[in-house]
């Protein structure tokens, strides 16, 4: 049964006309959330397997961390790029401790996109050369470097140009191997072939960048041994190794951060969305070795919020919780209770394909189509708002289609089994002959107009174009001749 959502629309009627619509935004205007869940001005309350933009590692509203931003807020909230305030360097100092490896040395931003700039900036500095390597299916942010790095926005979709000397990797997805081979006897065949056939001057390359789990581009966890790889790679060109820990960082994948699963230590690690715990923060990590060298070299950057007290509070606040309440251990071990339990799901309903992931971070992929009829982007949509109606929020990747789980890594076992009963409602639902995906849309109509446009430009069109970018020719060209060697 639909949520009653009468004083949101009527909000949304009276008030949405002033809005620039960029995204499929449900009916329910939030009121208010606490710890997982999401509450609007209807009542209605959600199960946020999400955490917001999985920014809300904490969960929402956590008492803790909002009377330190409250007191911080009382004090002082901005001082610009002169001064320094004590919290910043308690902040500093306690990013350095659960840091891994060397990494010793930090800034603070607010973005994800400007501490992935100013990473590269620096590789580029330290190394004194030009080139930048992302990943096929990878999302590094919006400016203008990074985004012609990413492959989601790609350029073909009238995004303006790219960046010179950057290039792509494939991604080391395993369960739909881009270059047709089998992990361990493939060699990790996807990197050795795509560097070859992708990257024309490895000596001239500053930096590679990588998330620990390539999340928008299909929850994809690289095997072992990958980042190694990697990592040596880039050594021997006097590259660097950036590790994107956007979503994998603070404890979320069961350790500290993703990269540790993989025993590498990157050059820089990157911070972002759940570093703030709902609140816009970011940075980076290096060692001092990297960090003396371009500030002998004159480095510097400005930039509105850096370094900002409450940027600092929200940090140090954030890093005292997740250990004060051990919520590390408790990402990895109610991630493991949620696996085995999507698991569960995957033995009974045959639509979902592979399960896979780490700790509280991990994907359900739909494979539909020839099940039911409809396409497995329609069944995955018809999934999400029938979980929706029943009270739990869930997001879904590009390419192919996987559900995602990336939700507070409070998440209690008893929100796990509240969230998988209402999962096998709809992965059974959706598969209903008689169910119209239309109608599970929101009712608002500034979000329907909006989807209606969007539909065929990005469902089909750009997934079928990305579904490509997987194996390009020149790849495919590439691993040929490395096979008949």
């Amino acid at each position: 049964m639909a949520a009653n959502n009468t004083k949101s629309l009527e909000l949304w009627q009276k008030y949405g006309q002033y809005l620039v619509i960029g995204m499929p935004y449900a009916d329910g205007l939030i009121g208010e959330a606490n710890g997982c869940v999401l509450k609007d001005i209807d009542g209605n309350e959600t199960l946020d397997l999400a955490a917001g933009q999985f920014c809300s590692i904490l969960g929402h509203s956590h008492p803790k961390f909002i009377e330190k931003v409250v007191e911080q807020m009382r004090q002082v909230v901005h001082i610009g790029s002169q001064f320094m305030s004590p919290i910043v360097l308690e902040a500093a100092a306690k990013f350095a401790e659960v840091a891994p490896g060397k990494l010793k040395r930090s800034m603070i931003f607010s973005t994800g996109t400007e501490a992935n700039e100013c990473a590269i900036s620096i590789a580029k500095m330290y190394t004194k050369k030009n080139g930048v390597v992302g990943f096929n299916r990878g999302y590094y942010g919006l400016s203008l470097t990074t985004k012609s790095l990413t492959s989601i926005f790609g350029g073909k979709f009238g995004d303006g140009p790219s960046v010179p000397e950057t290039y792509r990797l494939l991604a080391p997805h395993c369960f739909h191997c881009p270059v047709n081979t089998r992990y361990p006897e493939c060699n990790l065949l996807c990197l050795e072939s795509s560097i070859e056939a992708s990257i024309p001057s490895p000596d001239d390359l500053a930096a590679i960048i990588i998330e620990p789990i390539i999340s928008a581009g299909g929850m994809i966890v690289p095997p072992p041994g990958y980042l190694k790889a990697l990592k040596d790679f880039a050594h021997r060109h006097g590259a660097l190794l950036i590790v994107d820990e956007a979503q994998t960082g603070f404890g979320r994948t069961g350790k500290w951060f993703g990269v540790e699963h993989h025993e590498v230590e990157p050059d820089i690690l990157v911070i972002s969305k759940g570093a703030g715990g709902g609140f816009p923060v970011s940075g980076f990590i290096t060692t001092d070795e990297i960090a003396d060298k371009v500030q002998n070299e004159g480095f510097s950057h400005l930039a509105s919020h850096q370094f900002d007290p409450l940027g600092g509070v929200a940090l140090s606040a954030l890093i005292d919780i997740i250990k004060e309440e051990g919520l590390v251990q408790n990402a990895a071990e109610t991630g493991a209770y949620l696996k085995a339990r999507l698991k569960e799901l995957q033995a009974k309903h045959s639509i979902v394909a592979d399960v896979r992931g780490e700790g509280l971070m991990l994907g359900m992929e739909i494979d539909a189509d020839e099940a039911v009829g409809r396409s497995s982007a329609d069944v995955t949509l018809a999934i999400v708002a029938l979980c929706k109606q029943k009270g739990v929020h869930l997001t879904y990747t590009y390419f192919e289609p996987v559900l995602r789980f990336i939700p507070p890594i409070t998440l209690t076992r008893k929100e796990v089994d509240f969230a998988i009963s209402v999962l096998d409602e709809a992965l059974a639902g959706a598969v209903r002959k008689e169910l119209s995906v239309q109608s599970l849309l929101p009712q608002n109509p500034f979000t329907r107009s909006y989807m209606e446009k969007q539909r065929g430009k990005w469902t089909l069109g750009r997934i079928a174009a990305k579904l490509y970018e997987t194996s390009p020719e020149r790849w495919v060209k590439k691993i040929h001749e490395m096979v008949s060697k």
